[in-house]
Parts: C-alpha cells; sequence; structure tokens
C-alpha cells in the first residue's frame, strides 16, 4: 500500500506545484482558474488523496502496529473519536461550500469571507479535508494512516498558505493582515490540542 500513498503524495505535490503557479500569474491563467468542471475535477481528485493517504490499511512489514491499536478499548475510542470527526469534517465542507458559492480556484463574488464557518478557521474547506482524513485513520485503526495524518496536514496547510500568498493575502492586504491574527488556519489550536491530549490518553491507557 506505500506504492500506492508514494503515488499518492506525488499527485498531491503536482496539484500543489500547479495551484501556486496558476495562482501566482492569476491574470494570465483566469480562463483556467475560473473554469468550475477543471477546479471541481481537480478538487475532488485532491480530496480523494487525502482520504486514501490516510484510509487505506497498514502494511505491517513495513512500520510494526503499535500494541495500544491492538486494544479493544482504544480501538473503540479511536473509532467513535473517528466518526465524529469524519461528520465533523464533512458538515464543515458542506457548510464552507455553500458559504463559498465557488470551488477550487475560483474568486469568492462576495470578496473576503470572515463570518459564519469562516469566523471559525480561516480555511474551513482544507480543515474539512484534515479533519475526515484524520478521523478515517482513527475509524479504520490504520497506524500507517495515522502516519499519514502530519503529512495531509502539511499538505492542506501549504494550500493554504499559497492562497494566503497569492490570492485573498494579496487582494485584501490589510483586511486579511488583521483577519489572520484573529483567526487560527484551522479553527481554534486548542481544540486540536485537547483532542491529540484525549487520543494520547487512550493510546497510553491501551498500551498499559
Amino acid at each position: 500500500m506505500w506504492i500506492v500513498r508514494f503515488i499518492l503524495l506525488a499527485v498531491l505535490s503536482l496539484s500543489i506545484s500547479a495551484f501556486g503557479y496558476f495562482l501566482k500569474r492569476r491574470e494570465d491563467s483566469e480562463a483556467m482558474l475560473e473554469n468550475r468542471t477543471v477546479n471541481l475535477l481537480g478538487v475532488i481528485a485532491y480530496n480523494l488523496a487525502c482520504y486514501f493517504l490516510a484510509g487505506l490499511p497498514s502494511d505491517p512489514t513495513v512500520f510494526p502496529t503499535p500494541s495500544f491499536l491492538a486494544n479493544s478499548g482504544t480501538r473503540t475510542g479511536f473509532f467513535i473519536v473517528g466518526l465524529a470527526l469524519i461528520a465533523a469534517g464533512a458538515a464543515v465542507l458542506i457548510i464552507s461550500v455553500r458559504r463559498r458559492k465557488t470551488v477550487g480556484g475560483e474568486n469568492v463574488k462576495e470578496g473576503l469571507l470572515i463570518t459564519g464557518i469562516y469566523n471559525f478557521a480561516r480555511h474551513p474547506i482544507y480543515t474539512g479535508i484534515v479533519s475526515v482524513s484524520f478521523g478515517l485513520a482513527l475509524a479504520f485503526g490504520t497506524w500507517d494512516g495515522l502516519l499519514m495524518v502530519p503529512i495531509v496536514w502539511l499538505v492542506n496547510a501549504t494550500e493554504a498558505i499559497i492562497e494566503e500568498l497569492f490570492d485573498i493575502g494579496r487582494r485584501f492586504p490589510t483586511e486579511y493582515a488583521e483577519y489572520r491574527k484573529q483567526t487560527g488556519m484551522f479553527g481554534p489550536v486548542s481544540l486540536w490540542a485537547a483532542l491529540l491530549v484525549f487520543l494520547a490518553g487512550l493510546a497510553v491507557a491501551g498500551s498499559i
């Protein structure tokens, strides 16, 4: 399965590079960035790549499965938290797209969005992708998938930074600088920290 994961990582790397290239040259790439079909296909492929990275089965010959994942209590806890993250991430994605009314690199007609779901996270769409990916790894109990979650986070953080540098941050420099101070990239850091502490506690309990 790691061969598949490496292929997915290559696809995501190409996607990030292309996204940055076209955003940086929006004036010359307007037709591409405003093409709804191209954007929709790109978004679907990007989402699926992130989800498969986290959700594919583990290969214990590459990375041995830790003992806590063999504990039924820990597995049950991970499964419940995973389902909750998948549901929450899917809801955030749906709400974000409905609020944005566009997909991919399309311009948001309303300008800078800072209310509603965008008051919770500067990049709620990427937040939803990370949440669903994390949830899949937990729900399936795949150690390889859990190891890939930081990579999925890094990929989405890179996409978010590219948007900030070459799109919204450039078009709304003053407003975005203030908004950036008040709102986290993927939501409140304290919320993610509490989740990780809770999961770490489940893992420790399962190792005893």
